[in-house]
Formats: structure tokens, C-alpha cells, sequence
């Protein structure tokens, strides 16, 4: 039996550039807070956390999820779709929802602020600084947003809200 991929037709076809400004810039904000709290636990934990954070956002994720999105191609909210189609080859939507994308994309995100949290909440409980206190304040707050309004935001307006099992518009 073939699976019906319905689209939403109120969805944007292409995102604005200045929404996939805004959310890569959210996402470089995350990374970069991230691999600051793992630098003052070492160095190499610092580096480390960097080269897999990146991989994953920008390698990983495109494609085991975004060769199959209806923005294949297109720009969608992170730009994914574009980088996808210079990589790879399209997927099929109707498989969209299938694999291990969705479960290795939420890990990832999760893990993304998780790791940093542990570093710096045993960085304040070593020796408290204003700089730890800041990093643990734009963490919380970009894990925040990102998890709720600006997630729901996205998927307010994109086509495949009515189809993909991620979505916060529902």
C-alpha cells in the first residue's frame, strides 16, 4: 500500500532567507555556547563536541532526514534542503517519516544542549564564575526557544506540517 503524503497548502514554498539566517544563527549560538563549556572542561572534550556538533547538524541530519522533506532542494527554515541536494540525492517523501533520521536529529539536538548543561553545571559547582553563569543563561535560553516557540514558529507555516511526525504545529 503506498503512503499518501499530504501537504499543507497555506505552507511556505520556500522560506526567507532572513528566517534561515536567524535559525542558523540560533544553531552557531547553541554550538558555540556548547563548545565553550566543554573548552573549560579540556580542550580536546571542547574540540570534540565542535567537529560531531557540526557533523551532525550539517552532515548527518541532511541526510538521513532532509534528502526525503518536500524542501529538497529548496530552502527550507535551516537551509538544510539546499545543502542536501548538493550532497546527495533525492530521497522519497513518503519515506520521510521512516528510518532512523528523526530518532538520530532528536538525539543529536538533545545532546547538543545536554552535554554543554552537564559542563557547566559542574563547572559551577568547581568554582562558580560570571562567564559560566552567562554560558549556562544563553544555553537555557536558546534551549528554550529553540524546543518551543521557535520550533512551533517553523512548523507553523512549513508544507510538510500535516505529514512529518516532528512537527510542533500539530
Amino acid at each position: 500500500m503506498k503512503k499518501s503524503v499530504q501537504l499543507y497548502d497555506a505552507g511556505l514554498d520556500e522560506y526567507p532567507v532572513s528566517r534561515v539566517i536567524a535559525a542558523n544563527f540560533a544553531t552557531a549560538l547553541i554550538v558555540t555556547t556548547g563548545t565553550l563549556a566543554c573548552w573549560f572542561i579540556s580542550p580536546w572534550f571542547g574540540a570534540s563536541y565542535l567537529a560531531v556538533s557540526l557533523a551532525m547538524v550539517y552532515i548527518a541530519i541532511p541526510r538521513l532526514v532532509c534528502r526525503n522533506c518536500h524542501y529538497f532542494g529548496k530552502r527550507c527554515a535551516y537551509g538544510s534542503g539546499q545543502l542536501a541536494s548538493v550532497w546527495f540525492t533525492r530521497g522519497r517523501v513518503e519515506d520521510f517519516n521512516e528510518g532512523a533520521g528523526f530518532a538520530v536529529a532528536s538525539l543529536t539536538y538533545a545532546l547538543m544542549i545536554l552535554v554543554p548543561l552537564i559542563a557547566l553545571v559542574l563547572l559551577i559547582l568547581h568554582a562558580p564564575t560570571t562567564t559560566v553563569v552567562v554560558l549556562l543563561a544563553i544555553l537555557l535560553g536558546m534551549a528554550f526557544f529553540s524546543a518551543g516557540p521557535g520550533r512551533r514558529r517553523t512548523c507553523s507555516v512549513c508544507k510538510m506540517r500535516l505529514f512529518c511526525k516532528g512537527s510542533a504545529a500539530k
